[in-house]
């Protein structure tokens, strides 16, 4: 009888340490904490887990979208490299638990969370803002006037109404 009770609990100890071994984990961070990554660190991916029209209303400068719902068993192609750090969000963190979860079982190795962008208190950017600053090459957004950018990049312009027109187009409001 005593033999089998030793049997019984080294077979239960057994199973209990392979399920322990098999937990996959992400870590859960601050939103203080992701923007010390995003302000301090480089090499990270800011992955938005929501859906595309949500990503595209706003969402954390320099974010790339990848819904949730598209997270699978096959690793996503915006993620080629399983040990780069990839900080992860959604709008108020339950999705974002979850693609965390998942990319750490597929292997990834640096997965931080960190909640919803509904708390989020650093910069927030529409798509369509987004592609008006990326296209922007004199960074007419930076100037508080349309003089004060015609005076540095006037030479590029035809006369003072065509800088004044980009200025305006380009973020200068």
């Amino acid at each position: 009888m005593k033999r089998a009770m030793i049997c019984l609990l080294l077979a239960a100890l057994v199973l209990m340490s392979a399920g322990v071994c098999e937990e996959i984990y992400y870590q859960q961070i601050t939103q203080e904490e992701a923007a010390r990554i995003l302000d301090g660190e480089a090499g990270f991916i800011l992955l938005d887990v929501r859906t595309e029209e949500e990503y595209d209303e706003g969402h954390i400068p320099g974010a790339v979208n990848l819904p949730n719902e598209d997270i699978a068993a096959e690793e996503p192609e915006l993620l080629p490299d399983r040990d780069q750090m990839i900080l992860v969000y959604c709008r108020s963190g339950r999705r974002s638990k979850e693609a965390a979860a998942k990319l750490a079982a597929m292997g990834y190795t640096q997965v931080l969370e960190f909640g919803g962008i509904m708390d989020w208190t650093g910069e927030v950017i529409s798509t369509e803002a987004e592609a008006l600053i990326e296209d922007d090459p004199f960074e007419a957004a930076e100037y508080g006037s349309p003089e004060d950018f015609y005076e540095d990049y006037g030479d590029n312009f035809d006369d003072f109404e065509e800088a004044e027109e980009y200025y305006y187009e380009y973020g200068g409001w």
